[in-house]
C-alpha cells in the first residue's frame, strides 16, 4: 500500500502505542510527587492543597519542574516538553499558568549561582537521581536530562 494512503490498522496500532506511551509518563508524575514529598518530609496530600505555606509552594514549584522537564509526551507539543495543563490537573486542579511560572520559578533559582539555592540545586539532582534509578529494568521509556 502507497505510504501515504489512510491504512485503519496501521492508525490503530499508532493510537494504541500512543495510549501506551501516555500511561508510562502518567504513572511515572506520582513516584515524582512521592519523591519531592518524601525529600521535603512531606505527605503528598499536602502537596495538593491549596496551602500558601512556603515552603509547600516550593515543594510543589519543584514538583511541577520535574515532571516538566523530565517526562515527555508522546503528542506534539511546541517545546516537546509534557503539557502544563496535565500537570496542573495532576497537581491538584491547579491552573497551566501556575504551572508555567513554578516551572520558571524553580528553573531560575537552579540557573542563579546564589549560595542559598545549593540546597535547591541538590534536591532537585537528588530527585532526579532516584527516579532514574527506579527506571531501569521497568519498562518505562528512558526520560530526557533535566
Amino acid at each position: 500500500m502507497h505510504p501515504n494512503r489512510y491504512d485503519p490498522e496501521r492508525r490503530a496500532e499508532q493510537r494504541a502505542a500512543l495510549r501506551r506511551l501516555r500511561r508510562a509518563q502518567l504513572a511515572e508524575a506520582p513516584r515524582i510527587r512521592q519523591a519531592v514529598a518524601d525529600t521535603c518530609l512531606l505527605t503528598p496530600a499536602r502537596l495538593r492543597a491549596p496551602c500558601r505555606v512556603a515552603a509547600l509552594a516550593e515543594a510543589r514549584q519543584v514538583a511541577m519542574y520535574l515532571m516538566r522537564t523530565r517526562l515527555t509526551w508522546p503528542l506534539p507539543t511546541r517545546n516537546g516538553a509534557f503539557p502544563a495543563t496535565r500537570i496542573g490537573r495532576l497537581r491538584g486542579g491547579r491552573d497551566h499558568s501556575t504551572v508555567l511560572h513554578g516551572v520558571a520559578v524553580i528553573a531560575a533559582r537552579l540557573a542563579s549561582g546564589r549560595g542559598e539555592d545549593a540546597s535547591l540545586r541538590q534536591m532537585v539532582r537528588a530527585i532526579g537521581a532516584t527516579r532514574d534509578a527506579t527506571d531501569e529494568g521497568e519498562g518505562v521509556p528512558r526520560q530526557r536530562a533535566a
